[in-house]
């Protein structure tokens, strides 16, 4: 039960970002406060990061410091006014690891029932920063989609199961060491 607590607590924060990230490049947010929030969840998450490691999860400890080493990018950026041509081309690299991460997931479906959401959860993220890849690295003209792909998944991938991890009325991880 603690690892998807755990799990929650990360998908809970990174959703707050995803949200405020999609706000912001739809222009309704300022970026310096944004810039902070990306900041201060990256180091919350990073440390949550080490805690899975402690549990013998390196491959989610890898995962969730990808989103971490993102958001440190996105508070410089946003605080600093960096050029964001660097996460565009970090993005294109998150994209090959989500979409790899998603097929691992996939494949535990059969052990660890539920797995199959995480499998999707990344492949939604792999679109997600493959969008926000052409968008800064490439110069693309799809920000405000981009945003909204932020805004929506903020829900339905991170959001919703975190509360549900959270609150213990899902748990992939917790059945399968109580089965």
């Amino acid at each position: 039960m603690a690892i998807d607590m755990l799990l929650g607590y990360v998908l809970l924060l990174v959703g707050f970002v995803f949200f405020a990230n999609g706000m912001t490049v739809l222009g309704k947010t300022g970026a310096k406060e944004v810039g902070v929030l990306n900041f201060a969840v990256a180091v919350l998450i990073l440390i949550a990061a080490w805690k899975l490691h402690d549990q013998n999860l390196t491959a989610a400890t890898a995962l969730v410091s990808v989103f971490a080493l993102i958001y440190f990018m996105v508070a410089g950026i946003f605080i600093h006014g960096y050029d964001a041509k660097g996460l565009g081309w970090y993005c294109l690299f998150a994209t090959i690891v989500f979409i790899w991460y998603g097929y691992h997931f996939f494949g535990l479906e059969a052990a660890i029932p539920g797995m199959m959401y995480y499998a999707l959860f990344c492949w939604a993220w792999a679109l997600l920063v493959f969008l926000a890849f052409l968008v800064f690295a490439l110069g693309k003209a799809i920000a405000p989609a981009v945003a909204w792909l932020f805004l929506i998944e903020a829900f339905l991938t991170l959001l919703i199961p975190g509360m549900l991890l959270l609150t213990g009325k899902w748990g992939p991880i917790t059945a399968l060491s109580a089965g």
